[in-house]
């Protein structure tokens, strides 16, 4: 008998000391091959991002869809049941039907009226700007001249920095004509590839947000024909979770933010500070990102009224100062509360950590996706846990 237990051990050990070598040569092959590795993961990405474009237009309209379904979509068809056709009755499909339909009309035409009137808008508003900026600059000039006359060896440095800004403003903004062509032609194809891969992301959405009920009974079905029933229960309560976090908190994020652009646009077009379209829409997209988004829309913002005038600039710092107060003590718990169940430090050190792996969106993301590895990783140790105390 001991033999018996003693062969199972050197089976065991035997086996744990083949699964190590086996990972650690697996993974020394990864890292001798990254850039491979990520080459075809970038390509596999570029083939299927319709697929996963229409994944996300699915998963931020499915809600309004279904809000939609609920009371205006059924309501209009049963109104249309007893009034026009009283012996034909709708079915649950013709519903949702009308309801993607009706989501889709109201996003689009939303859309239309963002490319109709702010885009026009905004685009004046940069070219302004960047056609005043060699004038902002020739007002620090003229204002640091002013004080500095008495000292001849900084005003010797003022106007060698003034030369030089001036000389690399000139190359950047009158570029040769090669150059120009070039970015044209990549930016052209470029915009062209995006514009497809979108419209069928939209197509794929359609028919995503129809069938999702088919799609997640099948995806039920795999899971529990090829997992025990432990690791089945558990991943669908991660899926649940997953599914809470990130509509939860990314719609939610995402109504705050563009309620903190309108009101941005509103309070600092009353103080007249100029370039309010753009400021306000710079505010806007960066508030998505928790704690940094304010600071990171606001200081480039204020630094480029310092250029144009102080006193514009200090007004918009005292403005968004009282705004970030009112979202972060108001508005914001009231929209989205602590819906990724996270303390502030890990709220913080997902956005450095995903920020510096994935840039931009890595900060967006980064707090749901560390949310949820937060939660799995929790009731792993809980039942890890439970079991050591029942022995």
């Amino acid at each position: 008998m001991k033999e018996k237990i003693k062969g199972n051990n050197y089976v065991y050990w035997g086996f744990t000391l083949f699964t190590v070598i086996a990972a650690a040569i697996l993974l020394f092959f990864i890292l001798l091959k990254a850039d491979a590795i990520y080459s075809c993961i970038a390509k596999l990405i570029s083939i299927i991002s319709p697929i996963l474009i229409g994944l996300l237009f699915a998963y931020l309209l499915n809600p309004l869809v279904k809000m939609i379904d609920k009371f205006i979509a059924s309501k209009l068809l049963k109104l249309l049941e007893k009034k026009v056709f009283k012996k034909h009755k709708f079915t649950k499909n013709a519903s949702r039907i009308l309801a993607i339909f009706l989501t889709y009309l109201f996003t689009f035409a939303l859309i239309i009226l963002i490319i109709s009137f702010v885009i026009p808008s905004l685009f004046d508003s940069i070219n302004m700007m960047l056609s005043n900026v060699p004038i902002y600059i020739n007002n620090i000039y003229d204002y640091l001249k002013g004080m500095l006359n008495d000292n001849p060896e900084l005003m010797k440095m003022i106007d060698n920095w003034n030369a030089n800004i001036t000389d690399s403003l000139t190359g950047i903004m009158l570029p040769g004509m090669d150059t120009i062509v070039s970015n044209l032609t990549t930016g052209i194809s470029s915009f062209v590839s995006w514009t497809i891969n979108i419209i069928i992301g939209i197509i794929v959405s359609v028919y995503l947000i129809y069938d999702k009920d088919t799609f997640i009974r099948g995806s039920k079905r795999l899971l529990k024909a090829f997992l025990p029933q432990k690791a089945y229960d558990t991943c669908m309560t991660t899926c649940v979770y997953t599914n809470r976090i990130f509509g939860g908190f990314m719609i939610a994020k995402i109504i705050d933010s563009l309620i903190i652009g309108v009101l941005t646009f509103i309070i600092i077009s009353v103080f007249k500070i100029p370039y309010a379209l753009v400021i306000s829409v710079i505010v806007g997209i960066t508030n998505i990102i928790p704690y940094f988004g304010p600071f990171i829309g606001a200081i480039p913002c204020a630094a480029l009224l310092l250029l144009v005038d102080p006193t514009k600039s200090l007004t918009f710092t005292i403005l968004i100062f009282l705004i970030q107060q009112f979202d972060g003590n108001i508005l914001g718990p009231k929209l989205i509360g602590n819906k990724t169940g996270i303390k502030s430090f890990w709220v913080l050190f997902s956005i450095l950590l995903f920020g510096g792996i994935f840039g931009f969106p890595g900060m967006i993301f980064g707090v749901p996706v560390f949310a949820v590895i937060y939660s799995v990783l929790g009731n792993l140790i809980n039942k890890k846990l439970a079991k050591k105390s029942s022995l």
